[in-house]
């Protein structure tokens, strides 16, 4: 587990190839050049904190970049089905193998979106990857909407001692699980792959 100082929020980045869904996106020119793990990794339906460890053979630990309250843009609150202004939780977070930054994850869930006991585990457990954190408390999950894109992020970059326009494969998705009484949870996951995972083959 790595936890670093909190900073505010600065997830911020600039498309380059739109986002892209359903089987439209496997044939993306650059989609289409990667290898069958990348592949995996990209189009993954399951816990990417599972995917990672298999992957690299290695536990996969949080590095935690912010971890607090939040509110929905329009363009968030659209994507999730919620309200702009709603009340959320967000989370940024490196998933590291050893020293290795693999992947950049954000994920934004509406506080009205969550069930109490699922949070009550996250606040808990806020240092944990969330794949890990879900399967530790017994809870499945689905993903739907998935799109891929290629995107431009400095923040990610500049983790990575990368320049700020190095192109990244990126991806973002809902992740779900609806209850009897409601919600579970249902989050907003956006995902930037570290380019030792999977290269854009872009130029900048």
């Amino acid at each position: 587990m790595v936890i670093l100082p909190l900073m505010a929020a600065d997830f911020s980045y600039t498309l380059i190839s739109d986002w892209t869904g359903g089987l439209e996106a496997r044939h993306i020119p650059v989609v289409e050049g990667l290898l069958p793990h990348q592949l995996l990794l990209l189009f993954s339906e399951g816990s990417m904190t599972t995917e990672l460890e298999l992957l690299s053979n290695e536990r996969v630990e949080a590095e935690i970049r912010f971890n607090g309250p939040a509110a929905l843009s329009r363009a968030e609150a659209d994507f999730l089905g919620a309200l702009p202004n709603d009340a959320a939780i967000e989370r940024e977070v490196w998933l590291n193998a050893g020293e290795k930054r693999l992947l950049y994850a954000r994920t934004l869930i509406p506080l009205a979106m969550i069930d109490r006991d699922v949070k009550a585990a996250l606040d808990e457990k806020g240092s944990e990857p969330l794949g890990r954190v879900l399967a530790s408390n017994g809870i499945l999950f689905a993903k739907e909407r998935l799109e891929i894109g290629v995107v431009r992020c400095p923040v990610a970059s500049r983790d990575l001692d990368l320049p700020e326009g190095t192109p990244l494969f990126a991806r973002r998705y809902i992740l779900f699980n609806r209850g009897s009484q409601g919600w579970i949870i249902k989050a907003a996951v956006t995902e930037i792959f570290s380019p030792g995972l999977i290269g854009a083959g872009l130029s900048n």
